[in-house]
């Protein structure tokens, strides 16, 4: 079943403000669009304001800071390009601020003296932070905008993951350049630190002021489009990567602290303070390290486990409705499956009606109105079906004209009225004599004509002769008087010795008819 629209409006809107996984593709640049112009410009400006800051960084040493805090001594370098290229990855994706911190960072390097090859790996590792935090907000849904408590959270935990990610080059750094243990564990502590507090104290603000304004500009231009759910191995892989940046961390945090505590040399009592010190500051950064991550960790936690019960709760509600929605379909179409049959049985009806009115409209059309005899348009419908009926089974059938004698000085004598009562008697008299498969017909006037299948013409005179012994006997009455003594002429035509098609048993019924009537009335003739 697909799901109906309601339900889909059951789940929770996109976030815009989470929207690193609607990274804008390079490809805008080769757009017809005035948009693309702004873009580059902006892109432009922005590495050369990174490159500027880079060599600021380099030869006004904005790195090495030494940072007391309360007993503990931290070191702490500071690289503003990094601020620009994370705003980039987060606002526009990941290939605009990775070119951005590459291109600085190689120019750094090559400047500070570090061989080519050195130059372009160490060049890498500020894009590989951004790589882990671009995936992270592309996999995780959760707002990169530090807008409340729990994306703050968030945000810091992933600021600390990026920066760990990226003080890889420190020790591309150390290794060129030939540093003690001792050294090498205050620029890789510096790095992570600076990068972390910079990503944090920097970006966090700036993304609360500009991300709405930039999200506009992007969305006049480039219209986001619905982004799909992430495949729950990224989302697996990247919280992998997340826990080895955490637990690479804490063993560098030691390795580095144990290196450069056996670096140490002496058994005086300032050389073992050095030692305890190296020592209980490297454990006390760890401490809030894990404090912060810890805290961080227990608000994600709650906010998972609210999402994933609002998540439930909506799945349940889908469930329900398109439960409610298919029980509602189910009892919609019983209704239209019982108002369909009742149909179909008033249909039924109806259509009996019809055709019921249409045989007795056909009935109708085959009857004489007054006698209720067939009419003569029955007849040219009956008479050569049964002709060919007689013809296959081998048998003979007659065919009889009958005209009432002196049926006008009735009418003339006493009028229309009694004349159909003469006629209604005679039709009368054949619906009570006639065999079942004989029929009369209403040829015309005061003409009847009578079908006689399977009858000779010895049969048929018989019949004829009975005929108009019965009807001499009936006596019609009218208004004033009664009429008794009726008569009538016939003329017999036989098939197949008088023709074999209606058309020539008729004529040759119309000459005997004439026959009869020229020999003096009430007799039956038919031709030799």
């Amino acid at each position: 079943m697909h799901a109906s629209p309601v339900a889909a409006n059951l789940a929770a809107p996109a976030d815009p403000l989470a929207a690193c996984d609607h990274a804008l593709p390079l490809a805008v640049l080769l757009q017809r669009s005035p948009a693309r112009w702004q873009l580059l410009l902006a892109w432009l400006l922005s590495l050369a304001l990174s490159l500027w800051l880079g060599v600021v960084e380099l030869y006004a040493g904005w790195y090495g800071y030494s940072v007391h805090f309360g007993e503990l001594d931290f070191v702490i370098s500071i690289y503003p390009p990094l601020t620009i290229a994370t705003l980039w990855v987060l606002w526009f994706g990941y290939a605009w601020g990775a070119s951005l911190a590459y291109l600085s960072t190689l120019l750094v390097a090559y400047l500070s003296g570090l061989p080519l090859g050195w130059a372009l790996l160490f060049a890498c590792s500020n894009p590989l932070g951004l790589l882990v935090m671009s995936l992270v907000y592309r996999h995780v849904k959760v707002r990169y905008v530090p807008s409340s408590l729990p994306a703050t959270l968030f945000f810091v935990t992933i600021c600390f993951i990026s920066a760990v990610s990226s003080a890889t080059g420190s020790f591309i750094w150390s290794y060129s350049n030939k540093l003690s243990a001792m050294g090498a564990f205050a620029v890789w502590q510096g790095w992570w630190s600076g990068n972390f507090l910079q990503t944090v104290l920097t970006c966090g603000p700036l993304l609360l002021l500009g991300t709405p304004a930039v999200l506009r500009w992007r969305e006049q231009r480039w219209p986001q489009r619905a982004a799909a759910a992430p495949a729950q191995r990224w989302v697996g892989l990247v919280a992998v990567f997340a826990l080895c940046g955490v637990l690479g961390f804490l063993w560098l945090s030691f390795w580095l602290a144990d290196r450069s505590v056996a670096a140490q040399v002496g058994d005086s009592a300032q050389a073992w303070q050095q030692r305890a010190m190296l020592y209980r500051d490297s454990a006390m950064a760890v401490y809030w390290v894990l404090s912060v991550l810890l805290l961080a960790l227990v608000f994600l936690g709650y906010r998972f486990f609210r999402q994933r019960t609002l998540q439930l709760q909506q799945a349940a509600q889908s469930v329900a409705f398109e439960r409610d929605w298919a029980l509602q379909r189910q009892q919609e179409a019983e209704r239209a499956h019982q108002a369909l049959q009742t149909l179909n049985r008033e249909l039924a009806v109806r259509m009996a009606e019809v055709e019921q009115l249409q045989q007795q409209l056909q009935e109708q059309a085959r009857r004489d109105p007054l006698t209720k005899l067939y009419n003569r348009r029955y007849l040219h419908e009956r008479l050569p079906v049964e002709l060919q009926h007689a013809s296959h089974l081998g048998q003979s059938l007659c065919l009889v004209l009958i005209d009432l004698d002196h049926f006008k000085a009735v009418n003339d004598q006493y009028g229309h009225a009694m004349g159909d009562a003469v006629l209604k008697a005679l039709a009368t008299l054949f619906a009570g004599r006639l065999r079942s498969a004989d029929f009369a017909v209403r040829y015309g006037g005061e003409e009847f004509c009578l079908v006689l299948p399977g009858c000779d013409i010895a049969a048929a005179a018989a019949c004829v002769a009975e005929l108009q012994q019965a009807y001499a006997g009936c006596r019609v009455a009218g208004d004033c008087n009664a009429l008794q003594g009726l008569q009538f002429s016939a003329g017999i035509a036989s098939y197949p010795a008088h023709g074999s098609d209606e058309e020539a048993l008729l004529r040759e019924a119309d000459a005997a008819l004439y026959q009869a009537k020229a020999a003096g009335r009430n007799c039956a003739r038919y031709r030799d």
